[in-house]
């Protein structure tokens, strides 16, 4: 059913409101993140997790141009992946879930944005990405996050665009969190303040035993 849904927004994605007051914003401050993480001289392995149609690593690419960057993208959408592959042709996509990107190696930088929500084990899916890390690796974990009445009602009604979901509190995601990562920085992203809550993580992998 899920995958359903995002084939149907497949085609108009790019082009949804959201992108503008959500989606962008974030894409924009991950990127901002990722500019104190990447040494343009080195080489990484980069995971896009729920990648959709590719914006994300398009923008990824484009702000490090002499970054090696060896990326991946994931996403459980067949329409989503067919669009991705269209619009990266030197990125690898994998159509499938969190449990398919496991075969994928290991990543120096892992990036969730607006994806986490709607996996029903969340913190197990922390887990299992913190496992694909590399040790000193990065996880940049982005998503509408309830700590409000406001919030609450504002998500409750996307549900009718995008099918069940889960939008963890920041407490809830750093108590999660807490089990595999230390928080090294987080950020709320409200581009409007009709917008709900966006919670922005940059959680840091330590030295795998």
């Amino acid at each position: 059913m899920q995958a359903r849904v995002w084939d149907f927004w497949a085609s108009r994605y790019e082009g949804l409101w959201v992108q503008r007051y959500s989606l962008t914003p974030t894409r924009e401050m991950v990127i901002k993140e990722l500019s104190g993480i990447i040494d343009e001289s080195r080489e990484y392995r980069l995971l896009d997790m729920g990648c959709g149609t590719g914006q994300l690593i398009r923008d990824i690419r484009s702000a490090f141009p002499k970054a090696r960057l060896d990326c991946v993208g994931v996403d459980i959408s067949p329409r989503m992946i067919e669009a991705a592959s269209a619009n990266n042709p030197h990125t690898r996509f994998i159509l499938g879930s969190i449990d398919d990107a496991e075969g994928a190696g290991d990543f120096d930088i892992i990036v969730c944005t607006h994806s986490l929500p709607y996996y029903r084990k969340q913190k197990q899916a922390l887990g299992k990405l913190s496992a694909m890390l590399k040790p000193g690796g990065h996880l940049l974990l982005a998503q509408a996050s309830v700590n409000s009445l406001y919030d609450a009602l504002a998500m409750f009604l996307v549900k009718y665009t995008t099918g069940r979901a889960r939008y963890p509190s920041i407490a809830t995601i750093k108590q999660m969190a807490a089990a595999y990562f230390s928080c090294l920085n987080y950020q709320v992203i409200r581009e409007k303040w009709y917008m709900p809550t966006i919670a922005l993580f940059v959680l840091g992998q330590g030295e795998k035993a």
